[in-house]
């Protein structure tokens, strides 16, 4: 219910002709980084800067043409790092990258911004890099492009370290103290020292983001974190380099959140960092998903100390690395910093291949977390009875939005024509199977849902207009393979959990039994989350975090509350599966497909009784993000907004 604005623009691009080191008014210095200005495209109308709100200012190369990347090496050994994304029409734009005339790399883009590693060969001096791109095409529906937000130049050589200047031990200031040498009793016990891997010193030789290892990660011995395998031990800190001591040390479920203050007491609202070491177990040998969103922070991520993501400034996007994985426990890491403003990050490990479908007709895949019942060692967590206060107090029962506050659903048949829906806050088109007769729910939020009978394919919709085939913001789902839940991104829910996951549906009704858990919004939710969640649109520090389960008390005996044939459907529903908290709602409340879209129920849809909400109680999490599949942007099983 609440408004989600995040603007995400994932577009592939087309890169360009050579240029003449005439045409530089400059030169790079080795070991630095040539952003949209030091840039000069030929012909001069191939291309030229644009606005991406990932990246910040970007060199966009719209038909054929080429950059010129000026570059000074002394070392043989180095490479360049080039920052860039391709609109794919038709297939993706091929780049070539070349050196005097000499081709380093021919790489094929993918649909995401990606670091892509070229190196500089055993030339040395001062010579241009041209960046060509000879296929562009253009089709009814779609152009071929080129987006390039940077180059970095690594020129290869080893940097001597400086002999420090002497200086009397009685004239040292303490501001000059180094760090290295802070006693260790001025550090926690509990604290793993960031300074074994300083942000400053990450190997410029580290793989690119792009890269799919054909070699299984082994599993590793891992060092202690102070919190229980599948929890991260999160350090707040007052800087932004996540060293020194830190003011607050706790264990969290999952990594990261959207603030717009303070994460959390005591820390700062801006200029702040936070550090988080786990211990994760991956529940078999696969390939799995390293998965992290960045909204306005920097971020990078390990893996059994191998950096895997390197986004060290501030900007915005997701990224999302493949990694096999060996079955057993291994160490990860993510460290993110603010320096103003909102502060987003996520992060998640997971599967990268869904499941086998649900035997029973159910929506999402039958190992889904919304197909489990709630399992019967399920603890409460200690903070569940000011949560069910809150809620409490809040809440004249729990509504159940069978109308509007929900969304409408379609199937489309094999053959339905195929039409583009430009998504605003991405400036994206997507093209999917629609009639004109498909309508969205008549409240703010104006949800469509339209399933591809042909792919099993979900595409859902918040704020679609019928008549201009636009919405605000859409995410997509494999609706009878995936899990319901997706990686992190400016979509079109609060904890980036589909819609239909957890949705009551006629034929819930018509069985006269709920065989999965509920999807349910709530007021006062967290700016964090847990898994299965991977955002928030919350915004109370200590509300419930989005992602959360709770469960009607399964000991209680629901034939003292006079309830309807449905409202005990629903309610034993919430014994044996519980909810799943998936969005910011003005009141509480549980989801049922909209009849606005001609459904109609065997029962009236109803609303639980105030009398029930002090029964709930809301559940310790205990989803790990390998245990699940989600869904992600750069998938090619299914559309994705181009």
């Amino acid at each position: 219910m609440a408004r989600r604005n995040w603007s995400f623009r994932i577009t592939i691009a087309a890169l360009v002709a050579a240029l003449t080191a005439t045409c530089l008014a400059a030169t790079a210095s080795a070991d630095t980084t040539v952003g949209p200005s030091g840039m000069t495209v030929t012909p001069s109308g191939a291309g030229g800067q644009v606005s991406d709100w990932r990246a910040g200012t970007v060199m966009k190369i719209w038909s054929s043409g080429g950059v010129s990347i000026p570059v000074v090496t002394a070392n043989a050994g180095g490479k360049l790092e080039v920052r860039a994304r391709g609109e794919i029409c038709r297939g993706a734009p091929v780049m070539e990258v070349k050196r005097a005339g000499v081709t380093l790399a021919t790489l094929t883009l993918a649909s995401g911004w990606n670091t892509y590693s070229v190196g500089l060969g055993a030339q040395t001096g001062s010579s241009p890099v041209t960046l060509e791109f000879t296929n562009d095409y253009r089709w009814w529906f779609c152009d071929r492009n080129l987006y390039i937000a940077s180059v970095a130049v690594r020129d290869g050589a080893v940097t001597p370290t400086p002999t420090p200047t002497p200086t009397p031990t009685t004239t040292v200031p303490t501001t000059t103290v180094p760090t290295t040498t802070v006693p260790t009793t001025t550090v926690p016990t509990t604290t793993v020292p960031t300074t074994t891997v300083p942000t400053t010193t990450v190997p410029t030789t580290t793989a690119p983001t792009t890269t799919v290892p054909t070699t299984t990660v082994p599993t590793t011995t891992v060092p202690p974190t102070g919190c229980p395998v599948n929890q991260f031990q999160a350090r707040y800190f007052n800087n932004t380099s996540a060293t020194g001591t830190p003011v607050a040390v706790q264990c969290e479920n999952a990594p990261g959140g959207s603030f717009t203050g303070q994460p959390l007491a005591g820390v700062n609202a801006d200029n702040f960092s936070v550090d988080y070491n786990g211990v994760l177990t991956f529940p078999q040998t696969t390939t799995y998903i390293v998965s992290a969103t960045l909204g306005n922070v920097g971020a990078r991520v390990w893996l059994d100390d191998a950096l895997v993501i390197d986004r060290a400034t501030p900007q915005w996007g997701t990224t999302n690395v493949p990694r096999t994985v060996s079955a057993g426990q291994h160490r990860v890491r993510a460290t993110y910093l603010n320096t103003s403003g909102i502060a987003h990050f996520g992060a998640s490990f997971s599967r990268a291949t869904p499941s086998a479908p649900s035997n029973n007709g159910n929506y999402f895949a039958a190992d889904s977390f919304w197909n489990q019942p709630v399992p019967p060692n399920a603890t409460v967590d200690p903070r569940s009875p000011g949560w069910v206060a809150a809620v409490n107090a809040s809440s004249n029962g729990i509504s159940v939005n069978s109308r509007d506050w929900t969304t409408t659903v379609y199937n489309a048949p094999p053959g339905t024509p195929t039409t583009d829906i430009h998504v605003s806050n991405s400036n994206r088109r997507l093209t999917i199977p629609y009639l004109s007769s498909y309508r969205p729910t008549t409240d703010g939020d104006a949800h469509l849902a339209v399933i591809d009978d042909a792919t099993g394919c979900l595409y859902e919709f918040q704020t679609f207009n019928q008549w201009s085939r636009t919405a605000n913001a859409s995410a997509t789902y494999r609706v009878y393979t995936g899990s319901g839940g997706h990686t992190a991104g400016p979509s079109h829910a609060g904890g980036d959990l589909s819609y239909l996951a957890g949705m009551i549906t006629p034929q819930d009704v018509q069985a006269g039994v709920i065989d999965h858990a509920l999807r349910y919004a709530l007021p006062g939710g967290s700016p964090t989350f847990v898994y299965p969640g991977t955002r928030s649109d919350g915004s109370v520090l200590g509300g419930v975090p989005q992602g959360t389960r709770l469960q009607l008390d399964p000991s209680l005996d629901l034939t003292r509350f006079g309830l309807t044939p449905f409202q005990l459907m629903v309610a034993r529903a919430l014994q044996v599966y519980g909810g799943f908290n998936a969005d910011h709602g003005d009141v509480f409340a549980l989801y049922a497909r909209s009849t606005l879209d001609g459904t109609t129920y065997a029962q009236a849809p109803q609303g639980l009784p105030d009398a029930l909400i002090q029964h709930i109680r809301f559940l310790t999490p205990t989803i790990s993000s390998p245990d699940v599949y989600l869904d992600r942007a750069d998938d090619p099983g299914c559309n994705q907004q181009r």
